[in-house]
């Protein structure tokens, strides 16, 4: 009897070091990543992914799961108080969607900067990215990837090209920053989501819309939008990163922090190549349907930013003094990259930003 209770006890002592053992830092953690999209099919996803498998190769000890389509019951645009509140991990997060809760992060998605995804890879290790980190992390956030979306403009009867050619027009954008530059260059702005846009065409209710690449595709806007102004330089650009918690970033180790940041990287480079495909999906579909697609020129980006610095800019920086230092910052960031590129980065010129890439 003393026999069995010996083991017994060995037995529950066994079974105690088991869980505790599971439940210390870096020992079968599993992270579960949330987001909106279609699993193996958006490019957030398969990025996503691509992060995972190489965060677990340079740390056994954490696995991810992955839940598309909201599957948690968590609303796309509540992930962020998951977040913070520590129900969720890790979330994809397209950071205009957290206005309401930190106005500055609509800097996301403003009109004309970047110019693109391959622009808005300048801006990684730069100054504003320390700035939108840092706010970031006062909110209860860590910024992980660097995920830009690439996006553009297309109509039914005509080309969408310099701000007059919006006049008068019903266009649809999605975002207030860009309703307030549309409506700036005379245009009107009918509110609707996504899932409407190839109806509402249809019927004639409206003329043109600004949307990802992606969605121009999988919504079929090509059916009724037969000319398209895509790539080159434009004026819709989405940062739609994966955030992490900052309390699950904080109770990771130096090493492992180090190799989330490693696997982010790599993400990164995944992702610019998603929206370069997702460019050409976007313009071979398009032709193929018999649309007319051509890229905005330089002298037509221009004067939309013209525009914007009027309106949408200057509406931003109004949102506080952290707003108007972190759009500076951006395009200080944009200055500095054109002087690491010409070798003068060091150079005491004083410049003043007139245009942002």
């Amino acid at each position: 009897m003393a026999s069995m209770l010996r083991s017994g006890r060995f037995f529950v002592g066994f079974l105690l070091l088991g869980a505790v053992w599971l439940t210390e830092p870096g020992h079968a953690r599993e992270l579960r990543i949330s987001h909106q999209w279609a699993p193996e099919i958006d490019a957030r996803d398969r990025a996503a992914r691509v992060f995972a498998k190489e965060v677990e190769k340079r740390v056994p000890g954490i696995k991810f799961t992955i839940h598309p389509k909201s599957e948690l019951g968590i609303k796309p645009a509540e992930q962020f108080d998951a977040l913070v509140d520590g129900r969720l991990d890790l979330a994809i997060y397209p950071l205009f969607y957290g206005t309401k809760k930190v106005p500055e992060f609509s800097i996301g998605l403003l009109p004309g900067v970047p110019a693109n995804t391959e622009l808005a890879g300048l801006l990684k290790g730069s100054e504003f990215e320390e700035k939108l980190q840092a706010l970031a992390m006062e909110k209860g956030v860590r910024i992980l990837t660097w995920w830009w979306l690439g996006g553009g403009i297309a109509s039914r009867s005509q080309f969408i090209g310099g701000p007059e050619t919006a006049k008068g027009l019903p266009i649809r954008t999605g975002d207030k920053a860009f309703d307030l530059m549309i409506q700036a260059a005379g245009g009107h702005t009918p509110s609707m989501p996504s899932t409407e846009i190839a109806s509402r065409m249809a019927s004639g209710e409206l003329e043109a819309a600004l949307t990802s690449y992606e969605s121009f595709v999988s919504f079929r806007i090509y059916e009724h939008a037969k000319y398209a102004t895509f790539g080159g330089y434009g004026i819709w650009t989405s940062f739609q990163p994966l955030l992490m918690s900052r309390a699950v970033w904080e109770s990771l180790t130096p090493e492992e922090q180090q190799a989330f940041e490693e696997a982010a990287a790599i993400s990164d480079a995944y992702f610019v190549e998603t929206q370069l495909d997702a460019l050409k999906t976007a313009v071979d579909t398009f032709r193929k349907a018999g649309a007319q697609v051509r890229e905005l020129t330089y002298d037509e980006y221009e004067n939309w930013l013209r525009v914007a610095k009027e309106s949408s800019w200057e509406e931003y920086q109004k949102i506080s003094p952290v707003a108007e230092e972190l759009f500076a910052s951006m395009l200080r960031s944009f200055i500095a990259s054109d002087r690491r590129e010409a070798g003068t980065l060091d150079s005491d010129e004083d410049s003043q930003p007139v245009n942002a890439p």
